[in-house]
């Protein structure tokens, strides 16, 4: 692999982390060709905050425009009426006799997001189109993205995908309806 020189590399990596501020500095060495000590080096020179203090202070960036509406998983971002973003990472009360993250729980936080992300005073899922594609183990670190998709009326068109490592492990499609 060819090497980038230090101030491309300074240009990329701070691109990198702002389209996605929870990726973490081994995953961005694997990217760049160079140690987890360079890309430290290189988020310190810039001035660019390690990845759980970029997720805190997402999540406390969003928090004051919601309502009390409980999230499971961490709320990362979420833009009103528009999109939303959690984290959750998969413990041992979550998991069936196989070892297997229960679909339950992936609903859940799917589930949640979708009506975060709304942020309605009263409503109720009408319609929930899930889909579980890939096993979740505990451990995992699961990132789930809500996007709204279209309103007509009184319902609310709710995208949801939840992934691990990159790869899709669930996904709903919600049709939530405000009661007000």
């Amino acid at each position: 692999m060819v090497r980038i020189a230090r101030d491309k590399r300074h240009a990329l990596l701070k691109k990198r982390i702002e389209e996605n501020p929870f990726i973490n500095d081994e995953e961005l060495a694997e990217e760049f060709s160079v140690s987890v000590a360079t890309i430290r080096l290189d988020r310190m020179a810039l001035g660019i905050p390690e990845m759980r203090i970029r997720i805190r202070q997402k999540a406390e960036a969003a928090q004051p425009k919601l309502r009390n509406a409980p999230v499971v998983g961490e709320l990362v971002d979420c833009i009103i009426g528009k999109n939303a973003i959690s984290i959750m990472t998969a413990t041992d009360d979550m998991v069936d006799e196989a070892h297997i993250v229960r679909s339950q729980c992936l609903y859940a936080q799917a589930s949640s997001l979708a009506r975060t992300v709304l942020n309605l005073p009263v409503c109720i899922t009408a319609v929930a189109n899930i889909k579980y594609k890939q096993p979740v183990t505990v451990g995992d670190k699961l990132i789930a993205k809500a996007e709204v998709m279209r309103q007509r009326d009184q319902k609310y068109y709710v995208w949801v995908t939840i992934r691990k490592m990159r790869k899709e492990v669930f996904r709903a499609k919600f049709i939530i309806e405000s009661l007000e």
